[in-house]
């Protein structure tokens, strides 16, 4: 066994740290949701699994929230059909665990030897992760893209279990992380990472000492069964007298950029449905903030009624999860926010619903998505299936545009399915490496 990590001066502050931060984490609305389970009761597996086996799961996947909670099922669903495996799937947030348990009952059908349990995440204080671990006792720890806390890490280090990244990629503040406790970072390493491309493998590698790969991103392959499934119809619990224009996955960002340019939009489109969809739906109460302080009249889709038009210059404000894929295909016009100081997000999903989107100028959570061109291959820019903007006001230009000639939808998706085939296979090659991580132990 190897040697505990946790007497370290490190982990004594950072556990010191957890439990002076547990006050004001119970007080958010995120994290209150689920709190016991967070904690991790000694029943935290029952009634999926039982603690008193040697093994309780054979694979443990963190995902983040939403968006990994979807690369987590996408993996799932890729193994074989007679897969005999034990998965727990652990996430932060209410909306991956909501992505999850509707997964299951399709899962559970295509793969009926499959046992999957989904749990809200423990706390990364030590003593909170090192339960879990002990309950759990994975024979393999699958961490999804940036999801490398401490805590579990060294926990998995302590009683030798393998942790593999996939889909990894770096963002600015775990970089940091790494260069300010290197020799931490050399303890607490996975065994592998396979990371979504050339950079973030030479960001990986500078940070572990452990084997770094290049993968296909799993998010391509959502995208393709998304462009696999029927045109979605155009529909919605609302109706408009004029073109929809989707401000989708906005988040604090532009919440101080974009409504001071939609009084631009209504004088260019007087008979324009505005409909603003925020990334975290806790960010509702201030998009409506905003937009009344601006004299918007904003609406909520929970206070309006099924079927009834949007009446002119109000901005609806959308304050469900899930409900994308039909906005995106009711949309005349699509800008996909957090792209203006937060790293962009995922703008491929338009782009399957037949919708070119609009993106700000900050994206560098998503480069890899954009293709790099060798002369051979285009960007999704080069191909014409992405506008970057540089200004507020450029978003709205280009949206103006954008819905004056939007294109046929069936047309936009056959060109995205063209650029995208070339970059499939990551949820199969991830099943594969686990099966093949489990068979070596």
């Amino acid at each position: 066994m190897a040697v505990s990590l946790f007497s370290r001066p490190f982990f004594r502050i950072y556990g010191a740290l957890w439990s002076l931060a547990r006050p004001f984490l119970k007080r958010s609305a995120r994290l209150a949701d689920g709190w016991q389970e967070r904690l991790i009761p000694s029943a935290w597996l029952a009634p999926d699994f039982s603690s008193s086996e040697e093994h309780a799961v054979d694979i443990w996947i963190q995902a983040a929230s939403g968006g990994e909670a979807r690369l987590a099922a996408a993996v799932c669903r890729s193994f074989p059909s007679d897969s005999a495996l034990r998965m727990l799937i652990t996430t932060w947030t209410r909306q991956g665990r909501d992505v999850l348990e509707q997964a299951l009952p399709s899962l559970r059908e295509s793969h009926p030897r499959l046992s999957v349990a989904v749990r809200f995440a423990p706390f990364d204080h030590p003593d909170i992760v090192r339960r879990a671990v002990a309950l759990a006792s994975p024979r393999l720890v699958a961490l999804l893209e940036t999801e490398l806390w401490p805590g579990l890490l060294a926990a998995c280090r302590e009683k030798d279990i393998p942790v593999h990244v996939f889909n990894g990629r770096i963002n600015s503040s775990t970089a940091h992380f790494g260069k300010l406790f290197p020799s931490l970072m050399a303890d607490i390493a996975p065994s592998a990472v396979h990371a979504i491309s050339r950079y973030d493998q030479k960001s990986f590698a500078s940070m572990f000492p452990c084997p770094v790969d290049v993968m296909p991103n799993i998010k391509f392959d959502l995208a393709a069964k998304t462009l696999s499934d029927p045109l979605a119809r155009q529909s919605h619990s609302f109706s408009a007298s004029g073109p929809v224009f989707l401000f989708a996955s906005v988040r604090q960002c532009e919440e101080t950029r974009i409504p001071g340019q939609l009084a631009r939009l209504y004088k260019a489109a007087p008979d324009a449905a505005v409909v603003i969809v925020p990334r975290h739906l806790h960010r509702v109460s201030a998009w409506k903030s905003v937009l009344e302080d601006l004299a918007l009249m904003p609406v909520l889709a929970s206070d309006l009624v099924p079927g009834r038009s949007l009446p002119r210059r109000h901005v609806l404000i959308w304050d469900h999860f899930g409900d994308l894929p039909q906005l995106y295909a009711s949309a005349r016009a699509v800008f996909v926010g957090g792209s203006f100081g937060q790293g962009g997000q995922n703008f491929l999903e338009p782009l399957a619903a037949g919708r070119v989107p609009c993106i700000g100028p900050s994206a560098h959570n998503f480069l890899w998505a954009m293709g790099s061109s060798d002369g051979s291959i285009p960007t999704l820019e080069e191909a014409g299936l992405l506008h970057v903007a540089h200004t507020p006001k450029d978003v709205i230009d280009i949206m103006l545009r954008l819905a004056a000639t939007p294109g046929e939808r069936q047309e936009v998706r056959e060109l995205f399915r063209a650029w995208i085939t070339p970059r499939l296979g990551g949820a199969a090659l991830a099943a594969r490496l686990m099966e093949k991580a489990l068979a070596s132990l």
